[in-house]
């Protein structure tokens, strides 16, 4: 154009594409100096207007850069040409203004697009299907407090002088210790440090002197935190207040001069959460309430001082859903088997079989009920951790 440097030209072209400037009639691309960027340049770009005056500066040299590096450069090209960049290869395709030759390479730039989004989506195919030849992990019995397993003996009661004791004659109101009747008692009051706040109340049979009561404070702080009732002279029943609150959280029953109950309020909500059961001095039993509705959600059985299986409802929707049982190897407690019910239908359809070898406990079968017939449909073979054989009794049942 007359009076326009080529460097102006060119940023003029740039910030008129830039800026979307309004297009208008294309001139005669036949006259004498016209071009195809002529022809095809917006107005703006064309006549310069509002275009700033370039710097006198001459321009740096910058090395050429791949269509990638600038993409300020294709979409000025794009604008102004209309045409789509070499970049685009699916596009260029069957984009008529190219060549031949361009148009076959970029007709092999997408096969080669296609081929390498086809393997990244088989890799994908797989991961996955490698993570689900994989064995789940064992589960981990969960921790054991080692002094619960032993049934502890009853405490024993201090031996005092009479002496220490103020004795008095009183009444018993009938319901008051669930006595069906009124009882007429001795009642021995201990207050060594005389403040008014005894350390120990003894009540006893005044016929026969036999302890049938006893309240005490174990810590000494003033307030009575155990109640203890007795049969024939003998600890049956103790009532604890643990943490000092004023209000009871264990309960202990007494057979033969041990511990044959304990029950707990661990989180000292009001809720009984916890109960556990002795036999011959050791746990054979023990009940927890995990979310204090009120429910056992979880029950271990314990032979010769270790698990031997459990029940629990792991989604708390009052029924049982899972049952363990455990081995014991080298010495140390494993998981042997575990029954699921994966519906929460109130029986198992999943069971699954452990082996421990070396130290580590793996999956070795499992056995699936997919249609709660009854019988089993899919049975599945792990070996090292990794599915190694399947056998579908049907395969409308085959697993997803």
């Amino acid at each position: 154009m007359p009076g326009r440097s080529p460097s102006q030209l060119a940023l003029a072209l740039a910030l008129g594409a830039l800026g979307c400037a309004a297009a208008a009639k294309a001139p005669d691309a036949s006259r004498a100096g016209a071009t195809l960027l002529d022809a095809t340049a917006p107005t703006a770009a064309r006549t310069g207007e509002g275009v700033p005056a370039p710097a006198r500066a001459p321009a740096p040299q910058v090395a050429p850069a791949s269509s990638a590096d600038r993409p300020g450069r294709l979409l000025i090209y794009s604008a102004i040409t209309g045409h789509v960049p070499l970049d685009d290869p699916a596009a260029a395709v069957d984009d008529p203004t190219r060549s031949p030759a361009e148009r076959e390479q970029a007709r092999a730039a997408a096969l080669e697009a296609e081929i390498s989004g086809e393997l990244e989506k088989q890799e994908q195919i797989d991961v996955e299907e490698q993570a689900k030849s994989l064995a789940p992990p064992a589960p981990t019995p969960p921790p054991e407090d080692p002094s619960r397993l032993d049934a502890p003996a009853a405490p024993v009661d201090r031996e005092l002088p009479e002496g220490v004791f103020t004795v008095e004659r009183v009444t018993i109101p009938k319901g008051e210790w669930q006595n069906a009747r009124e009882l007429e008692v001795v009642r021995r009051t201990l207050d060594a440090d005389r403040d008014g706040r005894p350390e120990e109340i003894r009540y006893a049979d005044p016929k026969t002197g036999a302890l049938l009561r006893a309240e005490q404070d174990l810590d000494f702080d003033g307030a009575i935190d155990a109640w203890k009732t007795y049969s024939d002279g003998k600890l049956t029943v103790r009532v604890l207040d643990e943490d000092g609150d004023g209000r009871s959280d264990a309960w202990e029953r007494y057979e033969d001069g041990r511990l044959a109950q304990r029950t707990e309020d661990q989180n000292r909500d009001g809720v009984r959460d916890l109960f556990l059961r002795y036999r011959g001095g050791e746990l054979v039993e023990r009940l927890e309430d995990a979310n204090g509705d009120g429910t056992i959600d979880r029950v271990l059985a314990y032979e010769h001082k270790r698990r031997v299986k459990s029940e629990e409802d792991l989604s708390l929707n009052g029924s049982m859903d899972t049952w363990t049982s455990y081995a014991l190897v080298d010495g140390r407690e494993v998981v042997a088997r575990v029954e699921r019910d994966s519906r929460d239908e109130g029986k198992a359809d999943v069971f699954e079989t452990y082996e421990t070898s070396g130290g580590e406990t793996r999956l070795v079968r499992r056995e699936e009920d997919l249609n709660r017939d009854g019988r089993i449909d899919v049975v599945s073979v792990y070996e090292r951790g990794r599915l190694v054989q399947r056998a579908i009794s049907d395969e409308a049942l085959a697993p997803l």
